[in-house]
């Protein structure tokens, strides 16, 4: 239930957000505006509310920003359905590297300081997507556009009026294209290895999940665990140590995937 609830919730945004990106619906704009990093840079009292709201989320739940309004995370997500339908690979529990997480938190905590937002958006995961959408997803959807056009035409229905396909500079095009490769490899051999590893923003909510010691959380029963590792075999964020029983927080970004998968149902959120 709690799984397929927060694939409804994502795919909806993930819909309305590429809605908006690609100009066909303004109306879903608003939901750009409960991203993490423009609400927390806001400096005006309607997304410095947002930012809060989405800080007390994380202390009350956890990272499930991460899979639900991320559009990075539901794209990383998406990269990961459609492997599993070509190829079966396990994942398995690894430890986390807190130290790489630091690393790149505070060279992107550096840049926004330095005035470099534009190479901080190099890792800033609703950058990352914006170019996905802007630079590559719109061209392609002016491109699908047009040949729905052409066919109406020949059927006699030339009321779809057709649309320029416009490229905002190669240079952007190729960091896009880039990104967009580095990323779908990524979440196809590791799972969210972005979000664990590179991504600030999954490294700020991680600290707010470790220092919150009484939010609602994936937990390990170890009287019912017969450690099989199923767990750990579907956790896309390899966060699931089922031999010793523990589930690190900081990491789990609230899927719910593995919730269906303990057939001694040790695993519960609470």
């Amino acid at each position: 239930m709690l799984r397929a609830l927060r694939i409804v919730l994502a795919v909806a945004i993930f819909l309305g957000l590429n809605l908006f990106f690609l100009g066909f619906v303004e109306c879903t704009g608003g939901l750009a505006q409960i991203q993490f990093v423009p609400a927390c840079l806001a400096f005006n009292l309607s997304l410095g509310g947002v930012a809060l709201a989405l800080i007390g989320m994380t202390l009350l739940m956890g990272r499930i920003y991460c899979s639900v309004i991320c559009p990075l995370g539901v794209f990383q997500d998406i990269v990961l359905w459609v492997r599993r339908r070509i190829v079966r690979k396990d994942f398995a529990y690894r430890p986390g590297r807190p130290v790489v997480r630091a690393v790149f938190a505070a060279l992107f905590a550096v840049l926004l300081l330095c005035g470099g937002a534009s190479l901080a958006g190099l890792i800033e995961p609703y950058s990352i997507y914006g170019r996905f959408a802007t630079h590559l997803f719109e061209p392609l959807a002016a491109m699908c556009a047009n040949a729905v056009a052409d066919l109406a035409a020949r059927w006699g229905h030339p009321c779809i009026l057709k649309t320029e396909i416009f490229v905002r500079g190669w240079a952007a095009f190729g960091v896009a294209g880039v990104s967009l490769l580095a990323i779908t490899v990524l979440a196809a051999w590791r799972g969210r290895l972005f979000c664990n590893t590179v991504c600030p923003v999954g490294a700020m909510l991680g600290l707010l999940t470790r220092a919150a010691k009484s939010q609602a959380r994936i937990q390990l029963d170890a009287t019912k665990c017969v450690k099989c590792g199923l767990c750990a075999k579907v956790c896309k964020a390899e966060c699931i140590d089922a031999a010793n029983g523990i589930v690190d927080q900081s990491r789990c970004v609230r899927c719910f995937d593995c919730l269906g998968t303990c057939r001694k149902e040790a695993l519960s959120w609470k």
